[in-house]
């Protein structure tokens, strides 16, 4: 009698150990399945270049800028130097929303300083628009600057598209340019002083010679 209830006992354990499992085996499988629905919710981390902006490229941004300026310029404070380049409409066709239009400008860093110079005194056009350009042609770019005052600079010219508000602008090779302090030969003005008090001393020195040799017979 023993042994047949200890028989009984040993299955009826065996059979709740057999439950207990299966439920802590469906537990497990519940959290995990909540686990990984959490995971998979998750935002996945982006890097700077997915955070961006992505524009498809398409026809209407299909322009290049070329400097056509040597890519080191030197020149000295108050001359004037020509900065030249051209815009290319590299499109296979033109249209009303496709005509390369904008506006193309200049910009001048101080690489000392670190900072953009005014273009106030630097040239005298700011801005050139261009209304249109022809699919496959190029078109001259050209700025009179003046160089103002001494140091190391970069120009870069730039092109603002009229087609989409929302493209970034395109920007040539960086040029170099080196402007170097103006040696004036007459500081202050003084040149004329210089040479005309001498000037004038000899002049009246003549004349009192003059009247003195009159004087004595030697100019009679």
């Amino acid at each position: 009698m023993m042994t047949i209830n200890l028989e009984n006992f040993i299955k009826i354990n065996r059979k709740l150990m057999k439950q207990q499992l299966s439920y802590l085996s469906d537990i497990f499988l519940f959290l995990f399945s909540i686990i990984l629905v959490i995971i998979l919710l998750l935002p996945y981390p982006t890097t700077a270049a997915q955070q961006t902006t992505h524009i498809e490229p398409s026809e209407h941004i299909a322009l290049r800028l070329d400097v056509l300026s040597s890519d080191i310029l030197h020149g000295t404070a108050g001359e004037f130097v020509k900065i030249e380049g051209k815009i290319t409409n590299l499109s296979p066709s033109s249209s009303d929303k496709n005509n390369g239009s904008g506006i193309a400008y200049i910009s001048i860093v101080d690489t000392k300083e670190k900072i953009p110079v005014d273009l106030e005194d630097w040239s005298v056009e700011k801005g050139l628009y261009i209304p249109f350009i022809e699919s496959g042609h190029s078109l001259p770019l050209e700025w009179n600057v003046r160089l103002v005052k001494a140091g190391s600079y970069s120009v870069t010219i730039i092109f603002n598209t009229n087609d989409d508000p929302k493209l970034p602008p395109i920007a040539s090779t960086r040029i170099d340019m080196e402007v170097a302090q103006k040696h004036n030969l007459n500081p202050g003005n003084i040149l004329p002083i210089a040479f005309g008090v001498p000037a004038v001393l000899i002049g009246l020195s003549g004349i009192l010679n003059y009247i003195r040799g009159r004087k004595t017979g030697i100019y009679s």
